[in-house]
């Protein structure tokens, strides 16, 4: 999880769209075979893959309340930080405790994720994140935050996603777009990518 939280750090400090799928590229080819579509749905700002109709019903109190809990921080102090940043992943970034030493991985928060979507009531979806974001780093806890929030806010959407797959594995980007497009799972469509064909 922290390489995924690195990239979308260095995706989100430059303008430059053919950098931006560079970079995305690069991590998606690195990456071991299990992670790749997971890390490629997570790019396109979804917990879920788009054809799924599964939704978390974790709102932003939820996780406020949790962000808040965790950091010990006054609230005066977390409204400072969300009014400097605008973001409550980027306020968990600020006010989380330092966590030494990162033990998540792609596989673990996508686990995760999908138990609290399966999880009935608020309380037990609470517990859930909690023991989720007290596992992370802060910027690990940032992008896990944005994750489940549904929005990255690094400029970087699908279409780019797709984009970075056709490079990463020398693939057309016309048959990557219409893979997507019939399986609505930019992961499957990367790991069908990965092996040729496509389509």
């Amino acid at each position: 999880m922290t390489r995924f939280a690195e990239i979308c750090e260095a995706v989100t400090a430059t303008t430059k769209k053919l950098e931006k799928t560079a970079l995305v590229a690069d991590y998606l080819r690195a990456l071991p075979d299990h992670s790749t579509g997971i890390a490629a749905v997570f790019l396109s700002g979804r917990p879920f893959a788009a054809y799924r109709e599964t939704t978390l019903q974790v709102g932003g109190s939820m996780l406020w309340r949790t962000i808040s809990e965790l950091s010990g921080r006054p609230e005066q102090e977390l409204t400072a930080s969300y009014r400097q940043h605008g973001d409550a992943g980027a306020v968990a970034a600020d006010v989380l405790p330092p966590n030494p030493r990162s033990v998540l991985s792609l596989a673990e928060v996508q686990a995760t994720v999908e138990r609290v979507a399966d999880a009935r009531g608020p309380s037990a979806k609470a517990v859930l994140l909690r023991e989720l974001l007290q596992h992370a780093t802060p910027l690990e806890a940032k992008y896990i935050v944005k994750i489940i929030s549904g929005d990255l806010r690094i400029g970087l959407k699908e279409s780019l996603v797709e984009e970075a797959i056709a490079k990463a594995f020398d693939r057309p980007l016309n048959v990557v777009r219409r893979a997507n497009m019939l399986t609505g799972d930019i992961g499957e469509t990367l790991q069908a990518g990965r092996t040729p064909p496509i389509d």
